[in-house]
């Protein structure tokens, strides 16, 4: 018996990869959104949703609030930043991950 799984079509799917990940307790969260967001109120929607402290300072700079220089955000496996960054729009289903970069010296 083949059984397709469908997606709910108010969903945006993220996977958390490495310490994202752990921080957040889950390497994937279906957010709500039930309208297009930005890159941008994704992330305000993410870090609402893990609501830990840790997951926020790993992410996002404090000052700021935008994503850490050293975070790739892929939207459907392309880069953010090949659209508009932190205002590409997201729309529900599109598969995003988050990827954080370790630099070791």
């Amino acid at each position: 018996m083949n059984e397709t799984m469908t997606m709910p079509v108010d969903v945006i799917p993220v996977k958390l990869i490495g310490v994202l990940g752990s921080a957040a307790g889950n390497r994937e969260i279906m957010l709500s959104a039930p309208n297009i967001l930005t890159v941008q109120e994704l992330i305000s929607a993410l870090l609402r949703t893990v609501g830990s402290k840790f997951f926020r300072e790993l992410l996002v700079d404090a000052e700021t609030e935008d994503p850490r220089a050293n975070v790739i955000i892929l939207l459907n496996d392309q880069d953010c930043n090949i659209f508009e960054g932190l205002k590409s729009q997201v729309q529900p289903g599109t598969k995003v991950t988050i990827i954080p970069v370790a630099h070791g010296g």
